[in-house]
């Protein structure tokens, strides 16, 4: 179990729960014990209990992991499992480890597993990496087989053959995890993956434009002829994703709150996330459909308007304020690297962005929708009066 997390007792009552300890590797709770109403915080999340019972004077300890369900079903299924422990140990006097035969194996479950708290494009990404350059040479391993010079063996090939670092990086940000996933399960005790080596490299992301070039792109976006796609580069241009706006729906819309949300389904880190709704955003709103009902950008034969039919408009905007080779997702770089340049601490930054990392939004979770909103607003300003 890894340093930071933390056993929470679980007691509800009307159920046994006597050993049952939710394992909080995401800080969600503060307290010492958990009951029936906290349980909600975790439904449908990636859900651990811990269960603790001793036979024999000798304290047994498991770990079982659930998704896609209540907190009080895992709970429940958590009871369940115990009463099977005790059961095989009463009859077999010891605890059969899970096996798997090979790698890949633990691969298909810890996939299907992580499916459903990552984005399609994300776990379409890890499969595609998996199936090229690690299936052929460590799938058919057992896993408790593997060694750290297997895996680094597969990353010098990489750069042998002239990949980039940041590439290589790829097969060890797969297998780190899918090894901690075969260690909470007790198959292995060592991660075969963390001692793996890449050479240094430069992850930051640089694109920049000067003040008066961004006023100009502002400016274009204001000035384009079609107000449906005037309306989704405005959401872009204050730091959201594309798939996040093309899904946009006028329940996500809170004028009272001068808020929008979106929700964790579109969202890239499969949490829902909160944003204040700038000026620009609410007079667009408010004059645009006046229907208000269903997704905002709707597609003529599409529910909402496609990546590809906004690509052309994009490019066309770009090519009025005179800038050259800017990608649709370079708006979230450039509202990025503008604040830093600006002097913003990167937890506030993170809570602009919405960050994917869990670390990292653990340490953005302290800034406040205010802080977003003063930083969006003084964004705002750099662009009108530049």
């Amino acid at each position: 179990m890894a340093l930071q997390d933390k056993l929470i007792k679980i007691i509800i009552d009307g159920l046994d729960t006597t050993g049952l300890y939710y394992k909080d590797s995401e800080s969600i709770f503060s307290k010492k014990q958990l009951g029936r109403s906290d349980l909600k915080k975790i439904d449908y999340t990636f859900i651990a209990i811990v269960i603790k019972f001793y036979y024999r004077n000798k304290q047994i300890k498991k770990t079982v992991k659930y998704h896609d369900i209540t907190g009080l079903q895992a709970v429940k299924k958590a009871i369940s499992k115990r009463i099977d422990l005790r059961e095989e140990l009463e009859e077999n006097g010891i605890l059969e480890k899970k096996h798997f035969v090979s790698l890949h194996d633990i691969f298909i479950e810890y996939k299907e597993l992580k499916s459903k708290t990552l984005s399609y494009k994300t776990i379409y990404n890890m499969e595609a990496t998996y199936n090229k350059w690690i299936k052929k040479i460590l799938g058919d391993v057992p896993i408790q087989n593997i060694k750290t010079s297997d895996i680094q063996k597969i990353v010098n090939k990489m750069l042998k053959d002239g990949k980039k670092p940041r590439t290589a990086q790829s097969i060890k940000q797969i297998l780190r995890p899918l090894f901690n996933y075969a260690i909470d399960l007790e198959i292995i005790q060592v991660n075969a993956a963390v001692k793996v080596t890449i050479p240094s490299f430069d992850n930051s992301v640089n694109f920049e434009l000067s003040d008066d070039k961004r006023a100009d792109l502002y400016k274009a976006i204001l000035e384009y002829p079609y107000q449906k796609y005037r309306g989704i580069m405005l959401f872009l241009y204050f730091g959201r994703r594309l798939n996040e706006v093309l899904t946009l729906q006028w329940q996500n819309i809170h004028f009272s709150q001068m808020t929008y949300t979106i929700e964790d389904v579109y969202s890239k880190i499969r949490r829902r996330q909160e944003y204040p709704l700038l000026k620009p955003l609410q007079t667009f709103l408010e004059e645009y459909d006046p229907r208000k009902t269903g997704y905002i950008f709707k597609g003529k034969s599409t529910k909402h308007v496609t990546k590809n039919t906004f690509r052309h408009h994009w490019e066309q905007v770009v090519k009025n304020a005179g800038i050259e080779h800017m990608r649709i997702h370079d708006t979230r770089h450039l509202l990025g690297n503008t604040l830093v340049n600006n002097g913003e601490s990167l937890e506030n930054i993170g809570k602009v962005l919405g960050h994917s990392s869990t670390a990292v939004t653990k340490r953005y979770a302290k800034t406040t929708l205010e802080t977003a909103d003063r930083l969006l607003n003084g964004y705002l300003e750099d662009s009108l009066y530049s």
